[in-house]
């Protein structure tokens, strides 16, 4: 059976881990919407829009995981915080 000091051990590789996952998420975020405001201005000299519709999903749902890796930080730390 794991003791507590294992399992607080544990949650410090899962923290470090989704500390270093919400800093590449992050960085994600940040260049797929340099990548879309990139189109979107050179979209303005051509009759239709340079932005394909996906690369605006991909947008949307990064920053959506962002929100829902936020939650999961929070709780682990909590859940460490109540061992």
């Amino acid at each position: 059976m794991a003791s507590v000091e294992q399992v607080r051990a544990s949650l410090v590789v899962v923290g470090d881990h989704l500390r270093t996952a919400h800093q590449q998420l992050t960085e994600a975020c940040e260049r797929l919407t340099e990548a879309h405001a990139i189109l979107e201005e050179a979209s303005r000299m051509h009759p239709r829009s340079l932005v394909p519709p996906e690369l605006t999903r991909a947008c949307d749902h990064a920053r959506e995981q962002l929100t829902l890796l936020l939650g999961v930080m929070e709780a682990v730390e909590r859940f460490s915080g109540r061992l």
